[in-house]
Protein backbone atom coordinates (compact mmCIF):
# COMPACT_ATOMS: atom_id res chain seq x y z
CA UNK A 1 0.00 0.00 0.00
CA UNK A 2 1.53 3.34 -1.01
CA UNK A 3 2.45 5.57 1.89
CA UNK A 4 2.26 2.76 4.46
CA UNK A 5 5.35 2.37 6.64
CA UNK A 6 7.67 -0.50 5.81
CA UNK A 7 8.03 -3.06 8.58
CA UNK A 8 11.57 -3.79 7.56
CA UNK A 9 13.16 -0.37 7.28
CA UNK A 10 15.06 0.91 10.31
CA UNK A 11 14.82 4.55 11.28
CA UNK A 12 17.61 4.24 13.86
CA UNK A 13 20.30 1.76 14.80
CA UNK A 14 22.15 2.35 18.05
CA UNK A 15 24.08 0.78 20.87
CA UNK A 16 21.81 0.30 23.90
CA UNK A 17 24.32 -0.92 26.45
CA UNK A 18 27.43 -3.07 26.12
CA UNK A 19 25.53 -6.17 25.01
CA UNK A 20 22.60 -4.72 23.09
CA UNK A 21 22.05 -3.39 19.59
CA UNK A 22 18.75 -1.53 19.25
CA UNK A 23 16.88 -1.03 16.00
CA UNK A 24 13.82 1.18 15.78
CA UNK A 25 11.74 0.23 12.75
CA UNK A 26 9.70 2.54 10.57
CA UNK A 27 6.46 1.02 11.94
CA UNK A 28 7.50 2.05 15.48
CA UNK A 29 8.59 -1.36 16.77
CA UNK A 30 11.77 -1.31 18.87
CA UNK A 31 13.96 -4.42 18.65
CA UNK A 32 16.81 -5.12 21.08
CA UNK A 33 19.35 -7.71 19.93
CA UNK A 34 21.82 -9.39 22.28
CA UNK A 35 25.02 -8.94 20.28
CA UNK A 36 26.45 -12.43 20.93
CA UNK A 37 23.15 -13.98 19.80
CA UNK A 38 23.23 -11.78 16.71
CA UNK A 39 26.77 -12.95 15.92
CA UNK A 40 25.62 -16.58 16.32
CA UNK A 41 22.79 -15.87 13.87
CA UNK A 42 25.18 -14.69 11.14
CA UNK A 43 23.70 -15.66 7.77
CA UNK A 44 26.95 -15.76 5.77
CA UNK A 45 28.19 -18.76 3.77
CA UNK A 46 30.86 -19.40 6.40
CA UNK A 47 28.21 -19.80 9.09
CA UNK A 48 25.39 -21.41 7.08
CA UNK A 49 25.73 -24.03 4.34
CA UNK A 50 24.63 -22.35 1.11
CA UNK A 51 23.03 -25.50 -0.32
CA UNK A 52 21.22 -26.99 2.64
CA UNK A 53 20.66 -23.85 4.71
CA UNK A 54 21.98 -25.77 7.75
CA UNK A 55 23.87 -23.69 10.28
CA UNK A 56 27.52 -24.75 10.30
CA UNK A 57 28.74 -22.27 12.93
CA UNK A 58 29.12 -23.96 16.30
CA UNK A 59 27.34 -21.55 18.65
CA UNK A 60 29.70 -22.55 21.47
CA UNK A 61 32.59 -21.15 19.43
CA UNK A 62 31.19 -17.61 19.78
CA UNK A 63 32.15 -16.09 23.11
CA UNK A 64 29.66 -14.02 25.10
CA UNK A 65 32.23 -11.23 25.02
CA UNK A 66 32.00 -10.78 21.23
CA UNK A 67 31.07 -7.22 20.23
CA UNK A 68 30.46 -5.29 17.01
CA UNK A 69 33.51 -3.22 16.12
CA UNK A 70 31.90 -1.51 13.14
CA UNK A 71 28.44 -1.54 11.58
CA UNK A 72 28.18 -0.48 7.95
CA UNK A 73 25.15 -0.02 5.72
CA UNK A 74 24.91 -2.20 2.63
CA UNK A 75 22.83 -0.23 0.18
CA UNK A 76 19.38 0.44 1.59
CA UNK A 77 18.66 -3.15 2.53
CA UNK A 78 21.21 -4.51 5.00
CA UNK A 79 23.99 -4.10 7.54
CA UNK A 80 27.47 -5.55 7.49
CA UNK A 81 28.89 -6.07 10.95
CA UNK A 82 32.58 -6.37 11.73
CA UNK A 83 32.89 -8.38 14.95
CA UNK A 84 35.56 -8.39 17.65
CA UNK A 85 36.28 -12.06 16.78
CA UNK A 86 37.40 -10.78 13.33
CA UNK A 87 34.36 -12.21 11.53
CA UNK A 88 33.17 -9.71 8.93
CA UNK A 89 31.48 -11.52 6.05
CA UNK A 90 27.91 -11.54 7.30
CA UNK A 91 25.38 -9.28 5.63
CA UNK A 92 22.27 -8.97 7.77
CA UNK A 93 19.37 -7.87 5.57
CA UNK A 94 16.76 -5.72 7.26
CA UNK A 95 14.22 -8.42 6.40
CA UNK A 96 16.37 -11.02 8.19
CA UNK A 97 16.92 -8.78 11.23
CA UNK A 98 13.20 -8.10 11.48
CA UNK A 99 12.43 -11.83 11.27
CA UNK A 100 14.89 -12.44 14.13
CA UNK A 101 13.27 -9.64 16.11
CA UNK A 102 9.84 -11.12 15.46
CA UNK A 103 11.04 -14.44 16.91
CA UNK A 104 11.37 -16.42 13.70
CA UNK A 105 14.42 -18.66 13.83
CA UNK A 106 16.99 -18.51 11.05
CA UNK A 107 16.69 -21.10 8.29
CA UNK A 108 18.28 -24.40 9.19
CA UNK A 109 17.76 -24.15 12.95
Amino acid sequence: MPGAPSREKPVSIEKAGEETLRIVWEDGVVSDFHVAALRRACPCAGCVDEWSGKRTLDPLSVLESVRPIRIEPVGRYALRIVWSDHHDTGIYSFEYLRSLADGKSPKGE
